[in-house]
């Protein structure tokens, strides 16, 4: 006979109460864990896919580089030979409502590419008119690339025909972009992309003997756009060499140099000297008559000064004399000067040049 056992009773300690629903009743509280309504493998797979294209898309929209965009426009060129005709080009540009990319400049990586880091060293940007259109008269095989607007395409008709011949690059731009290729708002239409001069060596120049001879040799200054006035002054009046120590070359070769220079560059050698000293004392050898720019008022006043057939000015910011010597001539621009400052290096020099023009005539 079985024995009737009492079935155990199970005793709830949780003080959590559960509410009893009917089917098809939705419940006033969110379950914890499942917030969505169930979905199959292929639909949710679906979203899925839809929701990552609308963010890439979103994010190529906040990445993407601002793009030129090509329109044609008819200008009138004139060729070599002095014909004209209306061609059709096309310009790049950037959007008149778009601000213009920030030029990235610095110095090159480590890991650069060894081509890059040569071209570096080679080349240089030239941008003006005056500078552009004397380099292209002097020395075109020089010339890698050019940038110019429409209306200055329609001055340089001989320069685009050059280049087309020689199959080399050049863009017609429109201005805002010629700013950013060029680095400055004042390229004046055109820039180039151009192989820097070679220059020559001061010990070299003086092994050609002259009798007569005019050179000017700048003391430590550095801003570009004085470097750039004294080198127009020169080619102003023919003087054929500025004497520069070699770490100051590369300021004159910078591009705000020759803009302001205005061509003179291609007129005017560069003569390098590993330092200034050595270089007076190989002139003085040479039988030049050294010049001293000083802002002593007890030396010689520049209007009673002889000069010999040949000579060189040397010129820097302080009007400072101290290395001449007694054999050399030390003369002042001004003996009534109110001012702490002098004059700036490109007016003297335009001074000096202008008084031994005068009497070598």
């Amino acid at each position: 006979m079985k024995s009737k056992t009492t079935p155990p009773v199970f005793q709830h300690t949780s003080t959590k109460k559960f509410n009893e629903r009917t089917v098809g009743e939705k419940s006033g509280k969110k379950a914890p864990h499942f917030t969505q309504q169930s979905v199959t493998r292929g639909e949710q797979s679906s979203r899925d896919n839809k929701a990552e294209h609308r963010f890439s898309n979103k994010n190529k929209a906040l990445r993407r580089p601002q793009t030129l965009e090509p329109r044609l426009v008819e200008t009138t060129m004139r060729t070599a030979s002095g014909e004209e005709g209306k061609v059709k080009v096309v310009v790049k540009s950037t959007g008149l409502n778009e601000k213009p990319r920030e030029k990235k400049t610095g110095p090159l990586s480590p890991r650069a590419p060894e081509k890059i880091k040569k071209n570096r060293a080679e080349e240089m940007k030239v941008y003006g008119e005056n500078a552009c259109l004397a380099l292209f008269a002097q020395r075109p095989e020089s010339i890698v690339r050019i940038w110019a607007t429409v209306e200055m395409a329609k001055k340089s008709g001989a320069l685009f025909s050059y280049l087309a011949e020689q199959k080399k690059a050049y863009h017609v731009v429109d201005n805002a972009e010629l700013a950013l290729v060029s680095g400055t708002s004042h390229h004046g239409g055109i820039c180039m992309l151009v192989k820097k001069a070679r220059p020559f060596t001061l010990s070299g120049y003086l092994d050609i003997p002259r009798k007569q001879d005019c050179l000017v040799l700048i003391d430590g200054v550095q801003n570009p756009h004085n470097l750039g006035g004294v080198v127009r002054t020169c080619a102003v009046f023919g003087v054929k060499g500025v004497v520069l120590e070699q770490g100051l070359v590369d300021n004159l070769n910078a591009s705000a140099a020759m803009r302001v220079a205005e061509g003179g560059m291609e007129y005017v050698r560069v003569l390098e000297t590993p330092d200034v000293a050595s270089a007076l004392q190989q002139l003085r050898q040479a039988g030049y008559q050294l010049i001293h720019v000083t802002s002593n008022k007890q030396a010689q006043p520049l209007a009673s000064l002889t000069f010999a057939p040949k000579v060189v000015f040397i010129l820097n910011e302080q009007h400072d004399a101290s290395l001449a010597q007694p054999e050399d001539k030390q003369v002042v621009l001004s003996l009534g000067n109110p001012l702490q400052a002098e004059l700036n290096i490109a007016v003297a020099t335009g001074i000096l040049l202008a008084q031994w023009d005068y009497r070598l005539g």
